[in-house]
């Protein structure tokens, strides 16, 4: 069956979603501008993880908090391919911010792996990775992907629900984190944080911090680029939650410099709409047909396959 490319266009600006889009929109005065919108780009996909749920998880829970305008691709390529969404050079153009929830672990080719991280270090993009964005293209040669994150990663512990220490609670990404949270569930990842980052918060197994603490929320900076990353992420129940939501609105606002020193939007930057915010769709073929839909509905009502891969996670043979 033909991979299809999903990518979601979801706008939350307040003109898009007061807008009657049955009527001509009313004439705008040139001189008024609406509130600054951030555009950001989530890639997601893999496998591995319930990322047809993530996405709209992280795209809406943020969306309801900031002023911010999605695209999301969804792709699961062959083992060991290269996504198709890195195939052009221009991939990045015109975004504020990447959101990394991926779990592309197989692909190796260590040049290309350095261009899109080039990508992000020339542009001075904010990043935000998550979960298994740190696995992803863990079987390469080059750390040019370890160096945007700010952590090495190759493998995980067992799933258990897990203390979370605050480990700066002045930080501005941290105000607002409680001292300690437990997650509903989780999945804790081994990790290195590297010089140039920051860690923020500490998980480990109620009762035995010492043998099982690792670092699981961390700030770093990397020639231009901003990342702010957590292992925190593979369970939708954590996902949810408001705690975990605020945590990663948080982060993604310090990658581009819009958080100010209390842990809040710039001005401007928060959420001001009042109405749903619209949710539009774009798929695209492999072969480069494109269909368009206006919602959630009509994409459903096409038929079109949309499946993800379902295999044993790789990491689980290294798993303790």
């Amino acid at each position: 069956m033909n991979r299809l490319q999903i990518v979601l266009a979801i706008g939350f600006l307040f003109s898009l979603t007061q807008a009657n889009f049955a009527e001509d929109p009313p004439k705008k005065d040139p001189r008024k501008k609406g509130p600054p919108t951030i555009k950001a780009l989530m890639i997601t996909g893999g496998g591995y993880h319930d990322y047809k749920n993530q996405k709209k998880i992280l795209s809406e829970g943020i969306g309801k908090r900031i002023n911010i305008e999605w695209t999301i691709v969804l792709e699961n390529p062959k083992r060991g391919a290269l996504p198709d969404v890195y195939k052009k050079d221009t991939w990045a153009d015109g975004f504020d911010v990447i959101v990394h929830n991926e779990c592309f672990a197989s692909y190796s080719d260590a040049k290309q792996i350095e261009k899109i991280v080039k990508a992000h270090t020339d542009k001075g993009l904010g990043s935000v990775m998550i979960h298994c964005a740190m696995h992803t293209f863990r079987n390469t040669k080059s750390k040019a992907w370890d160096n945007l994150v700010g952590v090495e990663s190759r493998r995980h512990g067992p799933h258990f629900p897990f203390i979370v220490k605050n480990l700066e609670t002045k930080d501005p990404i941290m105000k607002g984190f409680p001292k300690r949270w437990k997650t509903p569930k989780g999945e804790l990842y081994h990790t290195k944080i590297i010089k140039s980052a920051t860690a923020l918060g500490l998980g480990f197994k109620e009762g035995n911090e010492e043998k099982t603490k690792q670092v699981c929320i961390w700030k770093n900076e990397f020639n231009k680029a901003r990342t702010f990353g957590t292992t925190i992420g593979h369970y939708n129940e954590a996902m949810k939650e408001k705690v975990y939501l605020d945590l990663v609105t948080r982060g993604l606002l310090w990658s581009i410099k819009k958080l100010d020193k209390d842990g809040k939007p710039l001005k401007g930057y928060e959420k001001t709409a009042k109405k749903p915010t619209s949710t539009r769709f774009r798929v695209v073929h492999e072969n480069g047909d494109v269909w368009e839909f206006a919602d959630a509905s009509a994409l459903i009502k096409s038929g079109i396959y949309l499946g993800e891969n379902n295999c044993k996670c790789p990491c689980e043979e290294n798993a303790k």
